[in-house]
């Protein structure tokens, strides 16, 4: 298909919720960067891209890089905020809270990866805030509070999220099933942590 033709209209119905165009409109803004780059992405092939009117498009994203923008912030929801909801929630072991950061982070690698590149890598994208710096104070703080607590034996919470979230990739990208992945990467978090989580009462 030549660039300066539009990628296919979604099949979308006419009249939609605020949130369910917003989401259709950033899904196309997804597909079109992943499809053809920064440099062939514009307001009007996002349009087309979503089934909608270029005006309905700015009724919601004043622009490209709003667009681009708010790509960026839903990244930042899978790596950090989702995860992070795990600490305040009340009841869960330390483990769990770290299995659920894992889980957290392999489905963003495995159903993002290419998206996160092209939004903090390339043109475009270059220089913008990453998630992943913020992910791993989010992890130290995990860590350390799960030593304090007795469950971790991490004296050194800050050298052993480094060495965690820079090894946590690799496996995504050699398995071809993702529950088995998870499993054995949020397994491979507990030997490193030596967790022992606290037994529940019967």
């Amino acid at each position: 298909m030549p660039a300066d033709q539009p990628a296919p209209a979604q099949p979308i119905g006419r009249f939609q919720p605020p949130d369910v165009r917003r989401r259709q409109i950033l899904d196309a803004t997804a597909a079109l960067l992943l499809a053809d780059g920064y440099e062939a992405l514009t307001v009007g092939r996002v349009a087309a891209r979503a089934g909608v009117a270029k005006g309905t498009v700015y009724l919601y994203f004043d622009s490209k890089q709003a667009l681009l923008a708010a790509l960026r912030a839903q990244m930042w929801d899978r790596m950090l905020q989702q995860p992070a909801a795990l600490l305040e929630q009340p009841g869960l072991t330390w483990t769990e809270r770290l299995d659920g950061l894992v889980a957290a982070w392999i489905a963003a690698e495995q159903d993002h990866h290419e998206l996160y590149h092209q939004l903090f890598h390339e043109p475009g994208g270059a220089g913008a805030e990453e998630p992943l710096a913020a992910a791993r104070d989010l992890l130290v703080t995990l860590l350390a509070q799960g030593h304090e607590a007795g469950e971790f034996d991490v004296p050194d919470p800050e050298l052993t999220a480094d060495f965690l979230t820079h090894g946590y990739t690799g496996p995504c990208h050699h398995t071809r099933t993702h529950g088995d992945v998870t499993a054995a990467v949020q397994a491979l978090f507990r030997r490193v942590v030596a967790a022992r989580p606290p037994e529940r009462p019967l």
